[in-house]
């Protein structure tokens, strides 16, 4: 939109009115009140303008849900880092439990990647320990004694 000269002109509100945009214009990201009052008529016109509610509320509703959607994919990105943490730990301690050749952590991960596409959607430990697939190999526990 072209920036305009803007001209100062007086306007009636009521004390309730004047009071609801000081506490709001900020909160919309405003710099001033002048701003949050035109945002807020332009907003209004092109309500009232708009032949059908769909051509007015459907850019309003896609704002509005490309804001919660945006806030819901940080909240699953920050649980998501949690549980890699706590994944990694479980593996770090595991490593440090079995002594794994390169080639067994190899047949390992080709067993991996076969039961996760076996099982689908629904791995859980109880599906594996009911069916599990059978290591070819057995594993030394490491027992922090030197050999």
């Amino acid at each position: 939109m072209e920036e305009q000269k803007k001209k100062k002109h007086a306007f009636w509100l009521s004390p309730e009115c004047k009071r609801k945009i000081e506490q709001l214009y900020q909160q919309d990201n405003c710099k001033s009140q002048s701003e949050f009052v035109e945002t807020a008529v332009r907003f209004y016109a092109g309500y009232l303008g708009a032949k059908d509610a769909s051509e007015y509320l459907a850019p309003v509703l896609s704002q509005v849900l490309h804001g919660i959607l945006d806030s819901f994919a940080a909240h699953v990105n920050r649980n998501l880092f949690r549980l890699s943490v706590e994944e990694a730990k479980t593996w770090n301690i595991i490593a440090g439990m079995f002594r794994v050749s390169a080639e067994q952590l190899q047949h390992v991960h080709g067993k991996a990647v076969g039961e996760v596409k076996r099982i689908g959607d629904k791995l859980t430990y109880e599906k594996i320990y009911e069916d599990p697939l059978p290591l070819e190999y057995s594993l030394d526990i490491f027992t922090g004694e030197d050999e």
